[in-house]
């Protein structure tokens, strides 16, 4: 306690000790009663003694406030500088102990800093992503917090596309003769995947997919002998097991507040389905209509197909993007074509490339909204019969692009139902597709 503390106390005390004096000898005197009357002198030195009594107790009530003050402002002036003393006692006992020694400051140094970082990094760490989220970007880029994911899935596309085909001469540079015809196809495909997905750890990710197939086409040539009114139809369906699929994830870096989470991937795609070569076709009684007899399932070679993708929360919205590339192997076929008889040769499917992007956000911790674009470029596929030149196949480089919205919904703790609807932007993309997920982890 220091001097101004030492005189308020001295200054206080005796008027604390004065009050019960006052009483005493306010008490001992003798009753009113006792005695007759009394004087006016007498009542004017008992108002004065009052009056002093009445102003030595606000006095001391002050004092008494402004003390009150002083001890909690001294309290946390004695908090705060205990605290500081501490830190620096365990500066100095630090450096004291760093002066024995030569390379015990570089070790701790060294330690201060990595504690340091891993503090900064854990401050740093991306807010946590709501479960039904994390079911939307499993599908477009990759989640590594489920050991063993199962699912099942649905999808059905159309597609539906119009040629218009000339068969004859032109004739004089303005006149047409032969037979005018318009062709259509529409295809129905419906689409049965079960996919399954096992976490090692918070690197590496495995997946198995196999799919299972059902077509339905219909066929439809209008303009049979020169008329319009006049069309033949034929109608194709069939199912069978598609092409297996395998892929393994690596996860370059964990997301944080400055990078995104990076996972680069590799796929390989199996031919165990039915493939288009060597499908014989058959002809209306008129000729006029050409149809396959059975419908394919599989692409018939082996391909691979490498990349990377990329996602960054901005709570609650989540950016990603996708880039992959895409080989075929070349393979040899005992027929080629639908025709009689057997055509035996090479096939190479081609390349692709494609990319993707989208935004998916949580509307709640059981449901989230998402929205993406994706579209993939295909080089022309190429065929060289047995003992012949290689040579492209017209109309096989194709570009297809999709717009496509989507819904998640956590129907239980471990069971979600992922939608999404995509509408096809280009000629060569499907109408539309509709899809129904239902990942289960474990």
């Amino acid at each position: 306690m220091n001097k101004k503390w030492t005189s308020a106390v001295a200054m206080v005390l005796p008027s604390l000790l004065a009050i019960p004096a006052h009483a005493a000898d306010t008490h001992s005197q003798p009753e009113p009663a006792s005695q007759s009357t009394l004087s006016e002198q007498d009542i004017a030195e008992l108002k004065q003694k009052l009056i002093l009594l009445n102003q030595q107790i606000k006095l001391q009530q002050q004092t008494i406030n402004q003390m009150a003050q002083q001890v909690l402002k001294q309290e946390a002036l004695i908090n705060q500088t205990s605290a500081t003393n501490v830190a620096s006692t365990a500066q100095q006992t630090s450096s004291q102990v760093d002066l024995q020694s030569v390379e015990r400051p570089q070790v701790e140094t060294t330690s201060q800093n990595t504690i340091a970082s891993n503090d900064s990094s854990e401050r740093k760490k991306a807010p946590d992503r709501a479960r039904s989220t994390d079911d939307v970007l499993q599908e477009a880029h990759n989640v590594f917090t489920r050991k063993f994911t199962v699912e099942p899935s649905f999808t059905y596309s159309y597609y539906s596309r119009k040629d218009l085909i000339l068969r004859g001469f032109l004739a004089l540079d303005a006149i047409f003769l032969g037979n005018l015809n318009l062709d259509r196809i529409r295809t129905n495909t419906t689409q049965l995947d079960l996919t399954t997905r096992y976490t090692l750890n918070d690197d590496w990710q495995f997946e198995f997919g196999l799919p299972y197939l059902y077509r339905w086409s219909q066929y439809d040539s209008v303009g049979e002998g020169n008329s319009s009114q006049r069309y033949e139809t034929a109608k194709v369906s069939g199912g069978q097991i598609g092409d297996m699929t395998g892929a393994v994830y690596y996860r370059i870096n964990t997301e944080s507040v400055d990078w995104p989470d990076w996972v680069w991937n590799f796929r390989v795609r199996a031919p165990t389905g039915k493939d288009p070569f060597g499908i014989a076709l058959e002809s209306s009684e008129t000729g006029n209509l050409t149809y396959p007899t059975e419908m394919a399932s599989g692409s018939g070679v082996w391909s691979v197909s490498t990349g990377f993708s990329l996602a960054k929360t901005f709570d609650p919205a989540i950016v990603f993007f996708n880039l992959n590339y895409g080989a075929s192997f070349k393979e040899h076929f005992d027929d080629l074509s639908g025709a009689v008889g057997e055509s035996p040769g090479e096939i190479d499917l081609g390349n692709y490339l494609d990319y993707s992007l989208g935004l998916a956000f949580a509307v709640s911790e059981r449901m989230s909204l998402a929205m993406s674009f994706n579209q993939r470029f295909y080089s022309k596929t190429k065929q060289r019969p047995e003992g012949g030149q290689w040579e492209g196949i017209p109309r096989t480089d194709t570009n297809t692009a999709n717009l496509g919205i989507g819904a998640t919904l956590a129907l239980s703790p471990n069971l979600s139902m992922v939608t999404s609807i995509g509408a096809g932007l280009t000629e060569d993309s499907p109408d539309y597709q509709i899809s129904l997920r239902f990942p289960y982890r474990f």
